[in-house]
């Protein structure tokens, strides 16, 4: 069954009301608005528009070029209505310049050539919003940020077939995906892929690498990753107390950047000759 999710665009101004003067000239502050698809189903850490903070922005002259840039140009802050605080006031340039914007979160390990560039843990929501047209002093336009997710979500859930099962197979102790740890944002298109020279890793999910997690014949939640692609058919990592780890192999064979896939691993038997069974439950669109 599809979970189900409500997507909320919040669409609140940040705006200054009143011009100030520089050398005599009237300086003309930018407008700020910024949003984000909202999944009711999602366990991700950016559930709500201001988990976002601080954003990272970066301001562009004239046709929209981010390559020359090294650091993000300023931050922001957003509240639960969506309304953004600017680290710095933004203003337009006397002589009619235009400007761009583009914002991400969380902060980049670092930027240059047009690519912000991520290491990951498995644990990061990378999100990003599209280079926006800012306008020009003659004609000025709200810099309307729309964030969304750039990885996709799993989470797993297990259980023991019996407590027979339960007892032989002891704690759970690690759940691990092969995956490339380090990822490129394209800065102009806000598009996300694997750096060419990128480490696979085997990353765990949030119970961590050496957790003492009870099996019982009940589904509980043993964490979840947030990744941009793996080799498929999705193959998980399984370590227990009492069994050494075992490679699961999952039916699924992609993954959309903001979809939520849950995965309930089922222990059965002794755990030596008898393998985990594994169901894959339905995705949300992103």
């Amino acid at each position: 069954m599809k979970p189900v999710f409500i997507s909320i665009i919040p669409a609140v101004i940040f705006s200054i009301i009143s011009c100030t003067k520089q050398g005599g000239e009237i300086s003309v502050p930018i407008s700020f608005s910024a949003g984000v698809p909202i999944f009711a189903s999602t366990k991700a850490p950016v559930d709500n528009i201001d988990d976002l903070e601080p954003i990272y922005i970066l301001r562009s002259e004239g046709e929209a070029d981010y390559t020359s840039l090294t650091a993000p140009t300023l931050t922001g802050t957003i509240n639960s209505e969506g309304v953004v605080t600017p680290s710095e006031l933004q203003f337009y340039a006397h002589d009619g310049t235009s400007v761009n914007f583009m914002a991400f979160y969380p902060q980049a390990n670092s930027i240059g050539s047009g690519i912000a560039n991520f290491i990951i843990t498995g644990q990061e929501d990378i999100m990003a919003a599209q280079s926006v047209y800012g306008g020009w002093i003659g004609s000025k336009k709200t810099v309307d940020f729309v964030f969304t997710h750039k990885l996709a979500q799993i989470q797993f859930f297990v259980k023991a077939e019996s407590s027979q099962a339960a007892s032989s197979w002891g704690t759970l102790t690690y759940l691990k995906i092969n995956t490339p740890s380090s990822m490129d944002l394209t800065l102009i298109t806000a598009a996300l892929d694997t750096n060419t020279n990128a480490q696979w890793t085997d990353l765990p999910t949030s119970i961590g690498d050496n957790a003492s997690q009870t099996l019982t014949t009940t589904a509980t939640s043993a964490g979840g990753l947030m990744l941009l692609t793996v080799a498929y058919p999705l193959t998980v990592k399984v370590k227990t107390s009492n069994i050494e780890e075992h490679d699961v192999i999952i039916g699924l064979y992609y993954m959309l950047p903001g979809n939520i896939y849950t995965i309930t691993l089922t222990f059965k038997g002794s755990g030596t000759g008898i393998p985990i069974t594994a169901s894959l439950t339905g995705w949300s669109a992103g």
